[in-house]
């Protein structure tokens, strides 16, 4: 199975002031994303899909390939994923004349991630029929949906109809159930091509991930963090 990872990696970040090249622990937050994807065994090829030269200037001199810089119109705020896989996906197989069979997407803000947990990504999907593989996190204790309320009419409400929290007054009691966390997401061509498809198809296989490469930076805060957590 051949298989294209794409590190996206669009500029003009917001709440984190150029943050796919801002340094952590002394090193381009991207370069880890880079490093992992470069000791992966399986995938087939690695490329960066952005629109910001200072991105792909960096990128370069660790190591990663910039092709070419992704369009504007797939580039705003606005943009969906696909849009920018679907771009890549069909330059890489139409300049290349390569078939890939899968996109692996890697986003440069999970840092922790491994090479071994891309390859077993790789190896769920090989070894199933699903369209998809998604990294995903257990949610345990408070974080648990079953115990979260909306509000309502001006009242607190169970968010899950028909859930009633006092049957589940232990933590040990919560079924298991699992928060995405953007680590590691591996699409099948064919269900990524198909527009009539949710991006993700229809039947999508669990990669759990281990606590400590599960962490996304999305805000200042998580990126000191990050730091701190390097440092010790």
């Amino acid at each position: 199975m051949k298989v294209l990872a794409i590190i996206p990696a669009r500029g003009g970040s917001k709440r984190v002031i150029d943050k796919n090249t801002k340094l952590l622990n002394g090193k381009p937050l991207i370069s880890y994303t880079i490093n992992a994807a470069k000791a992966s065994e399986l995938l087939f090829d690695i490329i960066i899909s952005t629109d910001s030269n200072q991105i792909a200037n960096v990128a370069q001199k660790h190591g990663g390939k910039v092709p070419f810089l992704r369009p504007k119109e797939f580039a705003a705020d606005s943009s969906g994923d696909r849009d920018y896989l679907i771009h890549a996906l069909t330059w890489y197989q139409n300049e290349l004349n390569v078939k890939i069979d899968a996109v692996c997407i890697l986003r440069p803000t999970s840092p922790f991630r491994t090479a071994e947990l891309i390859d077993k990504g790789i190896e769920l999907l090989e070894n199933s029929s699903c369209d998809s593989i998604r990294s995903m996190s257990i949610v345990s204790g408070v974080h648990h949906p079953y115990w979260m309320y909306k509000e309502e009419n001006s009242f607190a409400k169970e968010i899950i109809d028909g859930i009633s929290i006092e049957q589940y007054f232990q933590s040990q009691l919560l079924p298991d159930v699992y928060r995405l966390n953007g680590c590691v997401d591996i699409i099948k061509s064919d269900c990524l091509l198909n527009l009539e498809k949710n991006l993700y198809g229809t039947n999508i296989k669990i990669l759990e991930t281990p606590k400590k490469q599960d962490l996304d930076i999305d805000t200042p805060e998580d990126f000191e963090y990050c730091e701190w957590l390097m440092t010790k």
